[in-house]
């Protein structure tokens, strides 16, 4: 399950937003430098892989995912990179608050 929502970046105070996490047909990795995102339809994978196969361990998927969603211009996608800052490129963030305090924040799958 994946996530969306309005982050601050705690070291330059922008605003910007973030998405977390893949869904039921897709996977979303982040570049490990600058923080941009890729995603990857489940449907690709499978033409690459067998997904089904239970022999294939968990971090050699995450490892051939890796692969196939190769290099961004300033680094690699991965599945533990986070998002990061448009501005200052930090990685340091906290979700934002609305003017009644609250986090708006959507799950989807």
């Amino acid at each position: 399950m994946g996530r969306q929502f309005k982050a601050r970046c705690n070291q330059c105070q922008t605003e910007f937003d973030v998405r977390e996490g893949g869904g039921f047909s897709f996977y979303l990795l982040h570049c490990d430098t600058c923080g941009e995102e890729k995603v990857i339809g489940s449907e690709e994978i499978k033409a690459k892989i067998n997904d089904q196969n239970p022999a294939l361990a968990k971090s050699e998927k995450i490892e051939t995912i890796e692969a196939i969603a190769g290099a961004c211009e300033n680094g690699y996608y991965r599945f533990s990179a986070k998002a990061r800052c448009p501005k200052c490129h930090s990685d340091d963030y906290s979700p934002a608050v609305d003017a009644n305090g609250q986090v708006r924040m959507t799950f989807y799958d």
